[in-house]
Parts: structure tokens; sequence; C-alpha cells
């Protein structure tokens, strides 16, 4: 027989025991589908910051967020393959996935492509992730998306991220006409760490001369700046309220579910460097904070779509990089989806504003390529 939480009103068995419940300071806010996912499938384990890295390593399945059982549908589409790209910030190797629509137009012509980051804080995540959101954007635009495994922290810390995606996005511009892209119609983008890095790339395309003109940037609960995230997480609402930081969110929603502030930080500390002095000069780095490149590096940039959960600790910086882009007369969409977290893109399958996101992301594209009138 089942029992019921009054707390929350979720069904739960007796062997199961709350783990991580909602915090008092941001379940009033929390939207009831959301809740009821937490309750089910996160509530009752542990998450992986909240064991050393070792010990997450050596049993991920346990602290994972089980994605599939909230993702949509599988969606099928005219082909997927896997390339292998050589990177040179160490001497490597890393794995680009092309999803390729199936339409009715000669397969000499060329498509448009959207690239994606995967999330993951840098340390965790890959092509998997994203696998639900590529084949709906693949087969809804219809265009050519490709996803890209960067190398992760700790063995691959700042910058390597930010240098394999740079590689990728440049061999896939090299290699446009081998794997009919339509170079005039290039879109980046990604969730969360993702979207770190797709901002960051769209400076230095920018900057490039042999690089085309991209067409849009795709920047789902992205990180925009590194530099305010503490080395210690804070313990209480006490001490989250004297954060020092420009971002309100940060405070609000320093106890947010899937990803509290103590996330965060598990994720920088690897990803940017456990000594002080490291930790600050990477993040100072606008590969890493791309909220700090001057004006200059803003202007002209391709256009943006920021998509942002309002139960994030990283709603704050995402507002803040909007603001950045139109004072310099960029380009800029912002939308706040009121009532959910962080990882609410990966949700579609059982939330109605995740699919709203898809929809969302998907009209964008079409727009940017040339497919749909706004």
């Amino acid at each position: 027989m089942a029992i019921v939480n009054e707390t929350n009103g979720v069904a739960l068995k007796p062997d199961d025991a709350i783990i991580n419940s909602l915090h008092p300071s941001v379940e009033a806010k929390i939207d009831p589908q959301v809740k009821a996912i937490y309750m089910k499938y996160q509530a009752t384990r542990l998450r992986a910051d909240q064991v050393t890295y070792e010990e997450f390593n050596a049993d991920r399945a346990r602290y994972i967020f089980p994605r599939d059982k909230v993702a949509s549908p599988f969606c099928p589409v005219g082909s997927v393959e896997m390339h292998t790209v050589p990177v040179s910030e160490p001497p490597g190797e890393i794995d680009v996935r092309i999803y390729r629509p199936t339409t009715g137009e000669s397969a000499k012509e060329k498509l448009p492509a959207y690239v994606n980051f995967h999330g993951g804080g840098f340390v965790l995540g890959g092509l998997d992730d994203d696998d639900p959101l590529c084949r709906q954007l693949c087969k809804n635009t219809p265009s050519i998306v490709a996803n890209v495994a960067y190398r992760l922290a700790p063995k691959f810390p700042h910058p390597v991220s930010h240098t394999d995606s740079w590689a990728a996005l440049q061999w896939l511009v090299s290699k446009a006409d081998e794997l009919g892209i339509d170079v005039n119609r290039i879109a980046i983008g990604g969730l969360s760490a993702g979207g770190c890095l797709a901002a960051a790339l769209a400076q230095m395309a920018l900057k490039t001369k042999y690089m085309p003109p991209l067409v849009l940037q795709v920047l789902i609960v992205p990180v925009t700046d590194a530099c305010y995230v503490p080395l210690v997480a804070p313990k209480n609402e006490a001490e989250a309220a004297a954060l020092n930081t420009p971002y309100d969110s940060y405070r609000t929603c320093c106890f947010a579910p899937m990803l509290p502030l103590e996330r965060l930080v598990w994720f920088y500390l690897p990803w940017l460097g456990t000594d002080a002095a490291t930790h600050a000069k990477n993040a100072a780095d606008v590969r890493a904070s791309p909220i700090k490149a001057p004006d200059s590096d803003l202007v002209g940039l391709a256009p943006a779509t920021l998509h942002v959960a309002e139960i994030d600790p990283l709603r704050s910086e995402a507002e803040a990089y909007h603001k950045r882009l139109t004072a310099v007369g960029t380009k800029s969409q912002i939308k706040i989806y009121k009532g959910m977290v962080h990882p609410f893109a990966q949700w579609d399958g059982q939330l109605d504003k995740g699919k709203e996101l898809v929809v969302d992301i998907t009209t964008a594209l079409k727009v940017a390529f040339g497919l749909e009138s706004e």
C-alpha cells in the first residue's frame, strides 16, 4: 500500500525515504508538475554533488537523475551518424553526433545547421543528455543538428571544454560542403554549461575572419558569469542572504531543487580550480564568463534567444547578459518560465512548460534559418 506525504500529496512507497526535501524558501513557487517529478525521482536519492567526485564516479547511475523517465518520446529522424574530430589543446579526439532530417528536398540541397553543446556543469553530461531535444529540433525545423561531446573536468579543466567546442565548430564549417550544411545558416546553442560555451563561441566567431556569421545563439538556462559562485556553499538562508554577488537569484534560489548553489560549487571547483587564485583567474576569463566581454565584443553578435527557469540561481546572470546585449544594440530575446527549475528543458515528456520550451526554440530556429517569418 502506498502512503501519502502530507506536505505535497505525492504517494510514496513505505520503503521510500525523503533525502532531499523541497526547501521552504522556494517550495511555494515551484510548478506542481515540477514538484511531482521531483518528489518521484529526486527527493529519495542523493545528487552527485552530495558525495565526493570519486564516490560519484564509482557508481554514476546511483546519483544521476533518470532523465529517460521524463524525457519526450523517441523522435525518429532521417539518419544519425558519428564523426570523430581532432582537437589540439591538449591533443586528442572528441565525438560529434550528426542528425539529419527526412525531407522531400533534393539531396544536393544544403540545409541549415544547429550546433548543440550539452550541459552538466563542465563535469558531467554527454551526447545522450540532449538526444531527445536534438532529434526534435532536427525533425521539426527541419535542419541538420550537430551534438558535440567536449571533454570534461576534472581530467580536462578550463579552458578545454571551450577549445574542444571551438575546434568542433571550426571542423563543421570546414566540412560544410561534405556534410551538406549551408554555412550561411548556422546557429549554435546549449543548456547550462552548453549555453556558456555557445555564448563564448559566438563572441569568438565574430572576431574570426574565416568564420561565417552565425544566425542565432540559443542560450538555455546559461552560465554567463562564473565569478560569483563561492568556493564554499552557504549552509543556511542567513549565509545565502550575505553572499557578495550582484545576482539576486543566487540568494533567493540558493536552495533551489536540482541546482542549488551547493551543486554549482561542486561543478566549478574541478572546472575552474580548487585554489582561490587559479579559480578567480579562470572565472574571469570571458570563455568562462561571457558577460565579462567588453562592449566592443558584443556589438554585432548573432541574435540571442535566452530561455530561463524562474527557480534557478543562474536566472539573474542570464537576465544581466540579455541586458548587456540589448544595451549595445545586439538583438536579444529572453523568456522566463514561471515555476520551472534548472533542468526543465529535459523533462518535456511530462512537463507542459518543457514542451513549450521546445516549441519556442524550434520557432526561433526556423525564423533564424529563414524558414518562417517572425
